[in-house]
């Protein structure tokens, strides 16, 4: 949207025997000047560091394919919040067979582990929509953002967490969530039935986002994601309480389905 930071890797083959430092010191030397390059384009370093720059996320397919499968079979710690990030990935540039190949390892080591896709549901269903018992908006009480509700957190976010984990349980390829969903329309039960509807509420949500940060830029401010739902119009409110119950209803199908337990 109209602010993002850096996130990026980077994936090499693997190097001849003898040659790993050399070619190590190659891509770091060159990720580094990407980095910098794209701070002078106006996007800011990750803060948390997730930069092909971070020589952790610039290795051959053969660390990648070890991480992958660490995380996978050692659930526990940053196995989590490193998958949701990783599993993610799309290629930009270079030899995209190298994706091609780490995709379809994933995708085959992923299958039918119940243990970490009981994790990743658990991610999922964390934050729940911002509703109360009456079908009120459940805002910020005080502080900076008083009276808003963060809709990328409690609303895009859950979406996009749920439908990376249906495209793992079936094995889908893609990774925008939009073509995920288009995917699963004939793999996956509960897409099938709710697709359009969830193709709605998540077009909707990006929507408001956009046009929130949009209206930030253009007096000068920093955008962010908390908006105010007096300020919408009450069709729009309507829409909004439509998109996080539907939301509300996919969660409490993973919650059955992984015997989750929420406090």
């Amino acid at each position: 949207t109209f602010r993002t930071d850096q996130d990026n890797a980077l994936i090499y083959s693997d190097p001849p025997q003898g040659q790993n430092e050399s070619v190590r010191k190659y891509f770091l030397d060159f990720t580094n000047y990407i980095k910098e390059n794209l701070v002078k384009c106006g996007f800011p370093p990750c803060p948390g560091n997730i930069m092909a720059s971070n020589p952790r996320w610039c290795q051959p397919l053969k660390v990648w394919k070890k991480y992958f499968s660490e995380w996978i079979y050692t659930p526990k710690g940053d196995s989590i919040m490193f998958s949701n990030i990783f599993f993610d990935f799309r290629a930009v540039y270079g030899d995209f067979s190298l994706e091609e190949t780490l995709r379809d390892y994933l995708l085959n080591i992923v299958k039918d582990q119940k243990i970490f896709l009981g994790y990743l549901a658990n991610l999922a269903v964390k934050n729940r929509p911002p509703l109360g018992f009456f079908k009120t908006f459940v805002v910020e009480k005080s502080g900076e953002h008083k009276d808003k509700l963060n809709i990328k957190i409690k609303g895009i976010a859950p979406i996009v967490d749920i439908v990376r984990l249906f495209s793992l349980e079936k094995a889908v390829r893609e990774t925008s969530t939009l073509e995920r969903i288009e995917s699963l329309k004939n793999k996956h039960g509960v897409v099938k039935d709710l697709a359009e509807e969830l193709i709605y509420a998540f077009e909707f949500l990006m929507l408001l986002r956009i046009r929130h940060q949009y209206s930030q830029v253009m007096e000068g401010l920093l955008p962010h994601n908390f908006i105010n739902p007096e300020n919408l119009s009450n069709l729009e409110k309507k829409m909004l309480k439509e998109s996080f119950h539907l939301i509300s209803k996919l969660q409490d199908l993973l919650i059955e389905k992984y015997k989750l337990l929420i406090i």
